[in-house]
């Protein structure tokens, strides 16, 4: 039997846990991302700059 003063229990909104869970993982993403190697090792390329006019 409940007790005439106690209140209904009210069911609490997930928005607010979603939210915080979502920017945990934008976050942590972007942290993640910060840490990946993206470097290119470099690479000589020769190209040929003499000019077609004088060859003429």
């Amino acid at each position: 039997m409940r007790n005439r003063f106690s209140s209904p229990r009210r069911r609490r909104s997930p928005l607010p846990a979603i939210l915080i869970t979502l920017l945990v993982l934008i976050i942590g993403g972007a942290i993640w991302l910060s840490t990946v190697d993206t470097e290119v090792a470099t690479t000589r390329i020769e190209q040929d700059v003499t000019n077609e006019a004088l060859a003429n």
